[in-house]
């Protein structure tokens, strides 16, 4: 992918990391044409992180603002105009300038990568990957669904980098948090701080099915409590 490119910005209330993949639903008039000129072309577009609460008129985020370019993997089209997308994320950007008289956003970005390291991320790898199994098995005790095997896990890749990826995307933090992890240009720091994360979830939702084995026991773990 070329350093500098002109791509379509569709500003949206979620953080697109490279590697996940994104649900869409595209139903406005001015996306729905941004959508046929991408499928003409090669589909590719930027997700910038956008605060409803703050950005109440204006659309255009600061230049500067970091996002990720993304791609149309699969487009459902409905009869009405409206589709249903699968995107993947592909690579970061910054907003380098906005390009005037279009009829939806468009921008030249500058894409950027995480700083060269060789540090050994090896044990955080397999760190971050058994935190997420772990997570994964309690939030299902939590919601009282069947327990999966290893087998049934999403495959994971082995890179550090894409890795802090995907697994952020997963991560249940507030949008802002996804998008300091997103920004970061350390591997090493990113990993980090999403096994960090995992370890504060985890911990969290096994204090959550304690909470509720206790709450269906009457709080006595299934056994009358003794009066001297």
């Amino acid at each position: 992918m070329d350093a500098h490119r002109i791509i379509p910005i569709f500003p949206l209330p979620l953080v697109q990391f490279p590697g996940a993949v994104t649900p869409l639903h595209i139903f406005e008039p001015r996306y729905r044409q941004m959508v046929k000129d991408l499928m003409a072309g090669d589909k590719t577009f930027g997700i910038l992180y956008r605060n409803d609460e703050i950005m109440l008129e204006s659309e255009r985020l600061p230049l500067g603002s970091v996002g990720c370019a993304t791609e149309i993997a699969v487009q459902q089209e409905l009869p009405d105009g409206r589709s249903n997308l699968l995107c993947v994320g592909v690579s970061r950007f910054h907003v380098v300038a906005y390009v005037e008289g279009e009829p939806y956003a468009q921008a030249q970005v500058e894409f950027f990568d995480d700083d060269i390291s060789f540090d050994d991320l090896s044990g955080d790898v397999q760190q971050a990957k058994a935190l997420f199994a772990r997570l994964s098995a309690i939030i299902r005790k939590v919601r009282g669904e069947k327990e999966q095997d290893d087998e049934a896990l999403p495959d994971l890749p082995d890179d550090p980098q894409a890795l802090s990826f995907i697994l952020a995307a997963y991560l249940d933090i507030d949008v802002g948090d996804k998008q300091d992890l997103l920004e970061m240009t350390d591997t090493s720091l990113r990993l980090r701080e999403v096994i960090r994360l995992l370890e504060e979830l985890a911990d969290d939702y096994e204090k959550r099915a304690l909470a509720n084995k206790l709450s269906k026991s009457n709080g006595h773990a299934g056994h009358m409590p003794k009066f001297d």
